[in-house]
């Protein structure tokens, strides 16, 4: 077993003191699991939860199966003080985790979510929107405020209940203010069938564009008058986790040098699948591994004919799905060191 190190490599300790900073969120580190290559809690016709339907017989924004499975899931939204990059500052969290949890379902499965808003500090509404879903038959709960739904008051819960009609990498977030760069998002994982062989699901890469400043002052800043163009941001994570240095602080934000860094594990010889998430709030991502070829096979929900990039540029909410070749990921792993 290899381990592969985000920028930097780090001791033991640090990646400790990082991971108390966290939440209770374990993207990016090595007790993250890796995913399965489907949810067999429930029926398997033909061995699978969709049956006979592949990726190359099925346009699934035309049909999808129905496996009357509900996936269910309780949120909690809260407002709590957090430093993923060493900066202390408010973040919004969803069961006091940062990221929010990943939701997972089997194509053709039904989610139900029940989100509690618990924020305050000051309160305030919410509502969360399903990227990508279709919502054919549910349109009220695709979580767009003052579109499809009010906000979810201060102190209520609203259940939202809608069918995975599509499958792939996708991500959730609030849809109210811009709750999002306050770190209320999460990845949304939907199983489906292959359209290219691989051998480990190393699961969500979520990147995303970091602030120091709270959301509501900068949305104050874009919308004012006079308006001012989006500021840039103070850092950039990997599933929730970076470095900062502390002596650019300048406002007197609390800040811990050597924060902590996101780490994954591959396994030489193996192929791994990375499911990259753009959940920034302003910037476009451009994701790469150094020596390192990649394979697309997937673009938000839609399995692609497979081509091969050495850099991936993706949009805000923009999902692709990374496929690593065995050769390659065995001759760049020979150098990485085997342990922290």
């Amino acid at each position: 077993m290899v381990y592969l190190y985000q920028h930097t490599f780090l001791q033991g300790a640090a990646l400790t003191i990082h991971f108390a900073r966290a939440g209770l969120s374990l993207l990016g580190t090595l007790s993250a699991p890796t995913l399965p290559d489907f949810l067999t809690t429930n029926p398997l016709p033909n061995g699978y939860p969709w049956s006979t339907a592949t990726a190359a017989t099925t346009n699934p924004y035309e049909q999808s199966p129905t496996t009357g499975v509900i996936r269910s899931y309780d949120f909690t939204i809260t407002r709590g003080f957090l430093a993923p990059d060493g900066v202390n500052k408010s973040v919004l969290l969803v069961n006091n985790q940062f990221p929010s949890p990943k939701l997972e379902a089997n194509w053709g499965d039904t989610f139900q979510i029940t989100v509690h808003n618990q924020i305050t500090g000051p309160e305030e509404g919410t509502a969360l929107h399903w990227h990508g879903i279709l919502q054919r038959q549910t349109p009220w709960f695709d979580g767009v405020p003052s579109v499809q739904q009010c906000p979810i008051a201060p102190g209520k819960s609203l259940t939202y209940t809608f069918k995975a009609d599509l499958y792939g990498t996708s991500w959730y977030h609030s849809h109210y203010s811009a709750q999002y760069a306050g770190g209320l998002f999460g990845p949304m994982i939907i199983y489906g069938p292959k359209n290219a062989p691989y051998d480990i699901d190393v699961g969500p890469v979520i990147l995303s564009d970091w602030y120091h400043d709270e959301y509501f002052s900068i949305v104050e800043k874009v919308v004012g008058l006079p308006p001012s163009p989006p500021p840039r941001s103070n850092n950039n994570l990997i599933n929730g986790k970076m470095d900062y240095d502390c002596s650019l602080v300048t406002n007197g934000q609390q800040c811990t040098p050597n924060a902590g860094i996101s780490i994954f594990k591959f396994t030489a010889g193996k192929t791994h699948r990375l499911r990259l998430i753009n959940a920034g709030a302003e910037g476009i991502q451009r994701f790469t591994i150094d020596n390192h070829t990649m394979t697309v096979i997937a673009n938000d929900f839609v399995p692609v004919k497979p081509y091969q990039t050495n850099v991936v540029t993706l949009g805000v909410s923009d999902r692709r799905v990374r496929l690593n070749q065995i050769l390659i990921v065995r001759h760049r792993l020979a150098n990485v060191p085997t342990s922290l």
